[in-house]
């Protein structure tokens, strides 16, 4: 969980950083520093903030708040009051399944190419499940986070972990993933991007200003035939310390190291995740290859002409319409992993006749209006629309666009699951905190496939 992560789950629920410190027990000054991106936090003190962000409802905190509005909650059920909603299958979501179901079979049997993968940031595993769908071997992997790990264990059993910290991994590392495989066909990860700013004037002694650094020296010291790197759109205007264009930096280095590199902005949904997920991607490609880099075509979106044929986009209804509908509050018979939080009264009652695409910050009442916050908060999905970006904080109904499009609640994760193109089948454990902190991070797996594909197709056979 990053510094941002922290100050926007705070903000979402209204917490200042003097109560998560009191909750926590870390000193105040840490947290600021930690959120401004000026010191770096233990795991332990990460995880303990963020199962305490996570045990906290919003009820709760509008108590320790004392708000004038705190007494709604005595309300009888708005919805209860209600004929029930619903919602029926979309035409598209047996094809939308079907897809996932491919990417599984393709994850559970993967074609036998030879071609071998490390892995570094790896989270939950999101573009590795991509990656080894595609018909790469994933032989080696990092990850920092604990949580993090369990959960990539679980989906990846066989694969060998190099140490946590990237930067304590040694030569000595790399020459034994060498021995062992004799060579490295394609590394992937996204290194964070938090020790940079569009300013350039964070802190020049930001350990997390190296983590690049490392990634990068770590690739040369393999020299896969590809490197990938996938990251936030930001990363392409972020600036270094010393003021420089991190995105330059980086083509800059890969040349130093023998490699023809250029970045892409990309879009999830044009991939077939139905889900609006802006990321930028860089790709370099070996010298000796005489190839220059080049990125997957589109495959979905609306036809601008008639030589585009690409179906249309994945919707958010595409994605979850089989499932149960449940309002605040319920939980599945069917799927451990689709439940829904149960919100205090009077969010329900500013939310329950917002229209699909509307905040309830544009409620006409000003009575039924948040105190507070922007109209991308308390805001509704659009059922017929790729979903907006799923973030960290999709179970947080005050988050940005986190309100299901009928029902009145937020995001369950076995939804926010759905939305990132993770198949039904991939595996979960740990506190609610942690894994939805990992979800909202990770690389869509249908869109690490179609990348890695066509690394594969074009540059490996």
């Amino acid at each position: 969980m990053t510094g941002f992560d922290i100050r926007e789950r705070r903000n979402d629920i209204g917490l200042s950083q003097s109560k998560l410190s009191d909750l926590t027990g870390i000193e105040q000054a840490r947290i600021s520093a930690y959120e401004l991106g000026k010191l770096d936090l233990s795991v332990k003190e990460i995880n303990k903030i963020a199962n305490h962000l996570e045990k906290i409802d919003e009820t709760a905190v509008l108590k320790l708040k004392k708000k004038r509005f705190q007494n709604s909650d005595h309300l009888d059920s708005v919805i209860a009051q209600r004929p029930r909603r619903g919602f029926s299958k979309t035409k598209r979501n047996k094809e939308y399944l079907e897809v996932l179901k491919n990417l599984e079979t393709q994850f559970t049997n993967p074609p036998k190419t030879g071609l071998k993968a490390v892995s570094f940031f790896a989270g939950c595993g999101g573009l590795c499940y991509g990656v080894k769908a595609a018909g790469f071997e994933i032989v080696a992997t990092n990850e920092l986070v604990e949580n993090y790990k369990a959960i990539y264990e679980l989906n990846f059993p066989n694969v060998n972990f190099l140490p946590n910290d990237v930067q304590e991994i040694t030569k000595s590392d790399i020459d034994q993933i060498l021995k062992n495989h004799k060579k490295i066909d394609l590394m992937v990860g996204g290194p964070p991007c938090q020790g940079f700013s569009l300013a350039g004037k964070r802190d020049v002694n930001d350990k997390r200003n190296t983590l690049f650094e490392y990634y990068l020296k770590i690739a040369e010291q393999i020299q896969p035939k590809v490197i990938l790197i996938e990251n936030v759109r930001l990363l392409t205007s972020m600036k270094d310390p010393n003021g420089s264009l991190v995105s330059k930096r980086i083509l800059d280095t890969f040349e130093k190291m023998g490699y023809k590199s250029n970045f892409y902005n990309v879009n999830a949904k044009d991939y077939g995740v139905p889900q609006h997920r802006e990321r930028v991607i860089f790709i370099a490609v070996r010298k000796d290859l005489k190839k220059s880099p080049s990125i997957a075509e589109t495959k979905y979106g609306n036809s601008v002409n008639l030589f585009n044929s690409n179906p249309p986009y994945f919707t958010f209804g595409d994605a979850v319409s089989d499932l149960e509908f449940l309002e605040s509050g319920e939980t599945s018979k069917k799927d451990e992993h689709h439940w829904a939080v149960n919100h205090p009264e009077h969010v329900i009652r500013w939310l329950v006749d917002v229209p699909e695409g509307k905040s309830a910050h544009d409620n006409i009442d000003p009575n039924l209006r948040p105190p507070s916050g922007y109209n991308t908060t308390y805001k509704r999905q659009v059922w017929t629309e790729p979903a907006g970006t799923v973030a960290t904080t999709y179970g947080m109904i005050s988050g940005c666009r986190n309100v299901h499009p009928i029902a009145t609640r937020a995001l369950t994760t076995r939804e926010a699951l759905r939305l990132q193109s993770f198949p039904d089948t991939f595996k979960l454990t740990g506190n609610d905190g942690p894994i939805r902190t990992v979800i909202g991070n990770a690389v869509p797996p249908l869109l690490g496939f179609e990348l890695a594909k066509f690394i594969k197709e074009n540059y490996m056979l």
